[in-house]
C-alpha cells in the first residue's frame, strides 16, 4: 500500500525487501522515487538470481535490477554498489570488514532517509549517504578496531564524518 500510494521519496529496506521479494512487479505502481537497500541475501530474492551470481556480478546485478525496476538500488557489502535507473554506477571507497554487523544496515538506512527528507535527491543521498556511512565506519575502527566495532559505533562516530567533510 504505502510503495503504490506514497507521493513523497522511500527508503526500504530489511522485511519490507523481504516483503517485496514476494512481488516486485509493486515497484511499477511507485509514484515517488524509491531506494533500496539490500544485502546480497536480499538482492538474490528480489532479483530471482543465486547469491553467488549477485557476488560474482555486483555491479551488473544492482544496474540491471535498478533500470528494470526504476528504484535506486543501494547493494550493501565490501565496495557498496549504488546503481540509478538510467544506468548510472557509483561505487564507495570508504567502509571496512568490521561494519558487518547487525543494525549497520539500519543506520545507512537511517542516514540515506535523513539526508532526503533535509531536500537531497534520493541518488545523491545514496550515494552521499553510503560514503557517510562507510567514513564514520572508517573513523570508529581506527579508534577502537575493527573486530570489536558495533551499529551503535558507526552512529556514534558520524559527527566525526561529517567534520571530516566538512573540513575537506
Amino acid at each position: 500500500y504505502i510503495i503504490s500510494t506514497s507521493e513523497v521519496p522511500l527508503v526500504i529496506d530489511a522485511d519490507a525487501l523481504n516483503t517485496v521479494s514476494r512481488d516486485v512487479s509493486v515497484f511499477r505502481k511507485l509514484k515517488a522515487k524509491a531506494v533500496i537497500t539490500p544485502h546480497p541475501g536480499e538482492m538474490s530474492r528480489l532479483a530471482g538470481i543465486s547469491i553467488e551470481d549477485v557476488q560474482k556480478n555486483r555491479i551488473e546485478a544492482a544496474r540491471d535490477f535498478a533500470r528494470e525496476w526504476n528504484v535506486i538500488t543501494v547493494l550493501k557489502g565490501s565496495r557498496t554498489v549504488v546503481a540509478g535507473p538510467d544506468g548510472t554506477v557509483y561505487i564507495n571507497t570508504t567502509g571496512n570488514p568490521g561494519m558487518a554487523t547487525a543494525g549497520a544496515g539500519d543506520v545507512l538506512t537511517g542516514i540515506i532517509a535523513a539526508l532526503i527528507g533535509q531536500g537531497v535527491k534520493p541518488l545523491d543521498a545514496a550515494t552521499a549517504g553510503v560514503y557517510i556511512h562507510g567514513l564514520a565506519g572508517d573513523i570508529a575502527a581506527s579508534e577502537i578496531g575493527e573486530i570489536s566495532l558495533v551499529a551503535g559505533d558507526i552512529a556514534n562516530y558520524l559527527p566525526n564524518a561529517f567534520k571530516g567533510l566538512q573540513e575537506g
